[in-house]
């Protein structure tokens, strides 16, 4: 008898993991907010609902000065939020730029006239969002559980923010 119960324990579990593996997680943008640089770059971003079930985010990006590698990227989270644990290190704009047409070729095709793959210094230049859905495919599905996600980017140059901005995710069972 008790065998036949722990049969079926696992075979509930297992159709509790199929399920969880064949549906996976969505990740729905919430909010797109630039809080520091705007004389540097203008993200002139905002997330708006699509449909009843997909948000998008649309807009424009306006660089208003070239960016060259002194200027450095660094990926933090906040407390309220949850956190990947995925360590991300500081880099130059040009190796962080030459890093996602390296791990992520199809999302950079989001961008209409974004910079050339290694192109440094990065040129003045106004890039487009049109209707864009976060690539929920980017994150890995085993790190992802529900609830609100936060990224924070900020730039830094001679040591001093000079740009920051932030991305609220919402993930759900799909």
């Amino acid at each position: 008898m008790l065998k036949n119960i722990l049969v079926i324990v696992v075979f509930v579990i297992a159709l509790l993991c199929c399920n969880r593996q064949s549906f996976g997680i969505k990740l729905t943008m919430e909010s797109f907010e630039q809080t520091l640089g705007q004389d540097l770059m203008l993200l002139d971003l905002r997330v708006r609902k699509y449909n009843r079930t997909t948000s998008v985010l649309n807009g424009t990006i306006h660089v208003h000065q070239e960016t060259t590698n002194d200027y450095r990227v660094r990926r933090l989270g906040n407390q309220q939020f949850n956190h990947m644990p995925i360590k991300l290190p500081t880099a130059g704009i040009c190796d962080f730029v030459d890093n996602l047409y390296r791990n992520y070729p199809e999302q950079m095709t989001m961008i209409d006239n974004g910079p050339e793959r290694e192109e440094c210094p990065l040129k003045i230049r106004t890039m487009y969002v049109f209707d864009k859905e976060f690539p929920t495919e980017i994150i890995p599905k085993t790190i992802i559980r529900n609830g609100l996600w936060k990224a924070l980017v900020r730039c830094y140059f001679s040591g001093i923010e000079i740009l920051s901005y932030n991305l609220v995710l919402k993930a759900t069972d799909n």
